[in-house]
């Protein structure tokens, strides 16, 4: 099953027809939002390299107190790893229903408002966060145009659809 898995690429966004070289394929707003995802240190975490917009690594953004929820270090046993939890992917992100480990956010504006420290916004932890949290800076004027990049551009219609290869598979039942 995981061999299979592997081979579902979700690679037909407006994101990836762009970066193929059709310039309207995103809309000026989601080429905004895209940059400001750049300059606000997003890719840091949420790499762009490969496309996979995810640097497949650990890090502790502050959601909660390690004490709490202290992530991998469950698994790994070291205290560096206090509070950390795997970069998730970020294609498709508009497609769901829940946002971070614990489900914590019901949408991207949440999200982007916790990254953007707005108003309102849960607070964020500092014990054992990841330095690079000091650096991603959401300016409230450029929020609404990352949400517009991350809920549309980055959406396979295939995957939105349900459709082949990303189809429902049904058991034979009699």
């Amino acid at each position: 099953i995981a061999t299979y898995e592997r081979t579902l690429i979700s690679d037909q966004t407006p994101f990836d027809a762009f970066r193929a070289g059709v310039p309207n394929a995103m809309t000026p707003q989601q080429v905004q939002g895209f940059n400001a995802f750049q300059t606000s240190n997003c890719s840091v975490c949420h790499a762009i390299a490969q496309d996979l917009f995810t640097g497949q690594g650990f890090r502790n953004i502050g959601l909660r107190p390690p004490t709490e929820d202290i992530g991998r270090q469950i698994v790994t046993g070291d205290p560096a790893d206090r509070g950390k939890f795997k970069v998730p992917t970020l294609r498709n992100v508009g497609l769901k229903r829940s946002f971070m480990h614990n489900g914590q956010f019901q949408n991207l504006g949440q999200v982007i408002g916790f990254y953007a420290r707005a108003p309102g916004a849960p607070p964020q932890f500092p014990d054992n966060q990841d330095p690079v949290m000091a650096t991603v800076n959401v300016p409230p004027a450029v929020a609404p145009l990352i949400n517009d990049f991350l809920q549309n551009a980055l959406t396979d219609p295939r995957v939105a659809t349900q459709a082949f290869p990303f189809d429902r598979p049904t058991l034979f039942v009699q």
